[in-house]
C-alpha cells in the first residue's frame, strides 16, 4: 500500500514538475526572443486585475505608456495564455490595418452560430467565414448605399432637433447629451439595420433602447465566463455554451424576422442595410475572384449583422456625439 502511495505521489510530483516546465516556456517566449514584455500571471496573463482593480482599457493605456518609447515596433503580451503581439509603431499598424488586412482575419473573438445566432457577427468570425462575409458585406458600404441612407439619418436629426427644443420649452437648463444622444444613436440604428422605428429619442423606456443597453452591458456567466470562451473556444461550442443572454436573443431575433416577413410580404424597400442582407438571403449564388461560390445568407447571418451594428455603433457612435454637442454648446460661433 505504502509503496503504491509512493509511486502515485511520485508520478503526480513528475506531471505537476513537468506542467511547470511547460508553463515556464510559454510565459517565459518573449523573453526568449528578446522582445519586451512584462512579467504575465500565470492565470491572467497581463491582464492582472481585470474587473477587480482595473478596467480593460485602463490595462491597454498602461500597458502602451509603459512601452511605447522603449520597446521598438511592438512588445509581447499574454491575453491570458494566450501569446499576442502588442503593437506600437502607427506604421504597423496601418500595415496590418489597411494593406494586409486580409492576412489578420483572426481576432480571436468567440462564436457559436449553431447555438448562438447572433455570435455569428463579422467580428466574430475567422478565416474563410470571415473572408466570405466580408466580400458579401462590402457592397453595403459603397458611398453610394451610404449616401441612399442619408435621408433615413436626416430625418431622425430633424427629431433630435425637435427633442432639444421641447426641453428647452419646458425649462431645462441643462440638458443631458449623454442621453439624448444615445437615443438618437438608438433611432439610427433601429431605422438603418433593423428598418423599424424604435423612436428612442420620445420614449426613453423603449424596449429596443433597453434590450441594447443589456446586451452591451451583460454578460452570460460574467467574468468566468468570457475567460472560458475566449481561452477554450472549441470546448465552449462542443458544450453548447451561448455568449447572448436568452431574453436579448430572443427580442432581436423576434425584430428581424417580423422586418424580414413584411418586407418579402408586402414588396416593401427602404435602400438600408436590412435590404441589402435580405437581397443576399434571396439571390442567386454569386462567386468571388477564385471562382469559389458563396452560399446565400441564412436568417440566423442575417439576424447576426444587424445585431453588430448595435453592438458597434451605439456607445462609440454617441460617445463621440455627446463630446461634439457640448462643444459645439460651448461655442457658438461655430455653430454659425
Amino acid at each position: 500500500m505504502m509503496i503504491a502511495l509512493a509511486i502515485l505521489l511520485s508520478v503526480l510530483l513528475i506531471l505537476i514538475a513537468y506542467i511547470g516546465r511547460l508553463l515556464s516556456e510559454h510565459f517565459n517566449y518573449w523573453r526568449h526572443q528578446g522582445v519586451a514584455c512584462e512579467p504575465p500571471n500565470w492565470l491572467l496573463g497581463n491582464l492582472r486585475g481585470l474587473s477587480t482593480s482595473r478596467s480593460f482599457n485602463q490595462i491597454i493605456r498602461e500597458y502602451y505608456e509603459k512601452y511605447r518609447n522603449s520597446a521598438g515596433p511592438f512588445a509581447g503580451f499574454y491575453w491570458l495564455h494566450k501569446k499576442a503581439v502588442f503593437v506600437l509603431d502607427p506604421e504597423l499598424i496601418k500595415q496590418i490595418l489597411i494593406k494586409d488586412f486580409n492576412k489578420f482575419t483572426d481576432r480571436g473573438f468567440f462564436s457559436n452560430e449553431e447555438d448562438d445566432p447572433l455570435s455569428g457577427q463579422l467580428i466574430n468570425l475567422s478565416g474563410n467565414k470571415w473572408r466570405n462575409m466580408r466580400n458579401k458585406l462590402s457592397p453595403a458600404f459603397t458611398s453610394g448605399r451610404m449616401k441612399a441612407m442619408f435621408p433615413l439619418v436626416i430625418k431622425l436629426g430633424y427629431d433630435l432637433v425637435e427633442v432639444v427644443g421641447e426641453r428647452l420649452k419646458n425649462h431645462d437648463d441643462v440638458v443631458e447629451v449623454r442621453d439624448l444622444a444615445a437615443f438618437f444613436t438608438s433611432d439610427v440604428i433601429g431605422t438603418c439595420a433593423f428598418g423599424l422605428n424604435m423612436n428612442c429619442m420620445k420614449n426613453s423606456d423603449a424596449e429596443f433602447l433597453k434590450m441594447g443597453r443589456k446586451a452591451l452591458n451583460e454578460q452570460r456567466y460574467g467574468t468566468l465566463g468570457f475567460v472560458l470562451r475566449f481561452s477554450f473556444p472549441d470546448l465552449c461550442r462542443r458544450l453548447h455554451m451561448k455568449e447572448t443572454l436568452d431574453d436579448v436573443e430572443k427580442y432581436f431575433m423576434q425584430i428581424v424576422q417580423e422586418t424580414v416577413d413584411y418586407r418579402e410580404r408586402e414588396n416593401v424597400k427602404r435602400n438600408d442595410f436590412m435590404d441589402m442582407l435580405i437581397d443576399l438571403k434571396n439571390n442567386k449564388l454569386i462567386k468571388d475572384e477564385s471562382g469559389e461560390e458563396f452560399i446565400n445568407l441564412t436568417f440566423g447571418q442575417i439576424a447576426a449583422q444587424a445585431f453588430v451594428f448595435l453592438l458597434a455603433g451605439f456607445e462609440t457612435s454617441s460617445t463621440t456625439m455627446s463630446f461634439a454637442l457640448y462643444e459645439l454648446a460651448q461655442h457658438l460661433e461655430v455653430q454659425q
